[in-house]
């Protein structure tokens, strides 16, 4: 029945190819936006994992989410989180093995007559060092004694130091952040980057300095976060976090937080919601043209059983049942849709494999991905082949013979 139906096809190569495109286009948007969505899922999560460590939480008063403005919108009238809150939160919680706080502002930076303007200036507690994914690549990292002396130190990122003169030869030289002098200790490892925006164009300098010096008059808030101690999960520790924190901000036992705490996997999923939302739209235009493509697949069907009137009539009077021409046009059907998954298959993984080595993207194409395109292909050729099947079945074999 197969290799009739596909003698059958042969005959005419190109009505076969130009009525599979529909279906090769769908499974081809499909397949290519599954491997990018997976790579883009993996790629973010890489992402969180070395900026901000996979086991750190953040408390902030804004909401680091992607999806919920209301939320981010009602969070600018809370009250700012400040340095006093964050250090009673380190002296108060027992699940914490490290904590430390952050604020940051921008100004020029210059030394040696280069100059670099925008630099992101990150007032940071001594403990950053323990918590964040931060390391020294040369030099040192502030200590907590500088910090509480407001000394006028501080740490380059890597590409901040490359334009300032050579990041090694950077430790015990002078620069002015801000119109301030300051004496660079140390020099950060790369942190590369992060959707694309480069993360290591900042001076750090210890947190009471940049109080001081720095920070924007009229912006006392500050960011928490917090390393859970070694065999304490992150939601015990951020239970804890919540309800320490919720005691020194004074919040009676009915009202709501009024800071946002951020894990990696919130933002993680907060993400996989935007994504989502990109990913049904897509979804549902690949849907379209698999509609289209099965609509292709019924009309040259029926056009087709038309051509065929005689053969089916031939057919019949030599004691072919009407179950074998169904089984026939079906067969027909559906190697017609099985041709354009399989080629959108292969357009779809084809694409995903030139994203994967053109962008940082590390797409894939899954086995599930794979299967579904060509179920769903079989299954367009199926529906939309019923019905010219049946149509063909039901001619009177004396009319078909008769048919010019």
């Amino acid at each position: 029945m197969l290799l009739s139906a596909a003698a059958d096809l042969r005959s005419n190569r190109l009505r076969t190819v130009l009525t599979s495109l529909g279906v090769l286009i769908g499974v081809t948007a499909v397949v290519s936006l599954v491997g990018l969505v997976t790579g883009l899922e993996n790629y973010v999560r890489s992402q969180f994992d070395s900026v901000l460590g996979a086991r750190v939480f953040e408390i902030s008063k804004f909401s680091g989410g992607f999806d919920d403005l209301d939320a981010w919108m009602e969070s600018r009238s809370w009250p700012d989180l400040t340095v006093e809150q964050a250090r009673q939160l380190s002296d108060l919680m027992t699940t914490a093995g490290a904590v430390t706080w952050r604020s940051g502002s921008g100004a020029t930076v210059s030394c040696g007559g280069r100059s670099v303007e925008g630099v992101r200036i990150r007032g940071l507690a001594a403990s950053e060092i323990d918590v964040a994914s931060m390391s020294i690549d040369h030099g040192r990292f502030f200590s907590e004694a500088e910090d509480r002396a407001r000394a006028r130190v501080c740490v380059l990122g890597s590409d901040l130091a490359s334009a300032l003169g050579s990041p090694p030869g950077m430790p015990g030289r002078d620069v002015v952040i801000g119109g301030n002098r300051f004496t660079v200790v140390g020099v950060a490892k790369p942190l590369g980057s992060i959707f694309g925006h480069g993360l290591d164009d900042f001076a750090a300098v210890p947190y009471s300095t940049f109080e001081a010096l720095l920070a924007r008059r009229d912006d006392n808030d500050v960011e928490i976060a917090v390393l859970p101690l070694p065999g304490v999960t992150v939601e015990e520790s951020q239970e804890e976090a919540r309800l320490v924190l919720r005691r020194i901000r004074g919040l009676p036992f009915a009202a709501a937080d009024n800071f946002h705490i951020t894990t990696q996997q919130g933002m993680l999923e907060s993400m996989q919601q935007v994504l989502a939302g990109a990913a049904i739209v897509t979804v549902g235009i690949a849907a379209i043209s698999l509609l289209v493509g099965g609509i292709g697949i019924m009309n040259i069907m029926l056009v087709s059983v038309t051509e065929r009137t005689r053969e089916i009539g031939t057919r019949r009077a030599l004691g072919a049942r009407r179950r074998d021409i169904v089984r026939q046009f079906l067969a027909e059907a559906v190697i017609i849709s099985m041709g354009g998954g399989v080629l959108g298959l292969l357009a779809g993984y084809g694409l995903t494999i030139l994203a994967d080595r053109l962008t940082p993207l590390p797409a894939s194409v899954s086995p599930l991905a794979a299967f579904l395109a060509l179920g769903f292909s079989a299954t367009v050729g199926l529906l939309f082949g019923v019905y010219p099947a049946w149509k063909a079945a039901r001619m009177d074999p004396v009319e078909a013979l008769r048919y010019e």
